[in-house]
């Protein structure tokens, strides 16, 4: 069961790294969360405060030290305790445990180069708080869903507003056709008051925050009335398509 939670959580944490950092939400007060040492060596940088992955609140900061892969694990697994899951992923470990209610992963990647040092993000997410709002969640799926056609599965949901600025990613798979799944996704977005304003097909343009394999399928980008979003409509890893669709709005700002 945790080692489960552990693989999807890691797989979440990869898709934010991989888009880019979300904002911040605006803070509220809350309880305390844990606090994840880093090396002494490491140079620290915010990511997101407060931010929702699939639904979980999560924090995350991203670091980068000169000491190699390979002794950046074994620090941190030192210092974070045992019991203490690991999974390599995409070239890529992470390491993961429980601590009471919450889930604390770092994420650990060789830095380019012949200098070497190491690559790493740190993340909490708030496993009890997920659960208690686990029907508001599922009902924010289903309306990202509706964006696509019948059939489609969501596999990563990240979300974060600060300073007025709402901002939304979704990945979901389907067995459907690009074409189709292109013309379905311009349908509901002009349905929600985006227009399409320019469409790139394979290799044209890598749009900021999407993943570089995005660049094998169409991107597309959308304006609105104080808000704009953009979709990536790619070839599936197996059969079918994959989605990435991207939208930030504009939102009155909390007094």
């Amino acid at each position: 069961m945790r080692s489960s939670l552990h693989t999807r959580l890691a797989r979440a944490l990869l898709l934010a790294s991989a888009l880019g950092p979300l904002q911040p939400a605006a803070a509220a007060p809350a309880p305390a969360w844990p606090r994840v040492a880093l090396p002494a060596s490491a140079t620290a940088y915010p990511i997101g405060e407060q931010m929702s992955v699939n639904g979980t609140p999560t924090r995350m900061q991203g670091f980068v030290t000169r000491t190699a892969p390979l002794d950046t694990a074994a620090w941190f697994r030192s210092s974070l305790g045992q019991p203490l899951v690991e999974t390599p992923l995409l070239g890529k470990m992470v390491l993961g445990r429980a601590q009471g209610d919450y889930y604390v992963s770092v994420m650990l990647e060789a830095l380019p180069g012949e200098r070497g040092g190491t690559r790493g993000t740190v993340t909490v997410a708030n496993l009890k708080a997920a659960y208690e709002k686990r029907d508001a969640n599922r009902a924010i799926n289903e309306r990202m869903l509706a964006r696509l056609p019948n059939g489609s599965r969501l596999m990563n949901q990240l979300s974060s507003t600060e300073r007025g600025r709402a901002t939304a990613y979704i990945l979901a798979t389907n067995g459907h056709g690009q074409q189709l799944n292109r013309d379905h996704v311009v349908k509901r977005l002009e349905a929600e008051g985006y227009v399409l304003e320019r469409e790139a097909g394979p290799g044209q343009t890598r749009a900021p925050g999407v993943p570089a394999e995005a660049a094998s399928g169409r991107t597309l980008f959308f304006k609105g009335r104080d808000k704009e979003a953009m979709a990536v409509i790619r070839p599936a890893e197996q059969s079918g398509s994959a989605i990435v669709i991207q939208t930030i709005n504009l939102v009155e700002e909390l007094k």
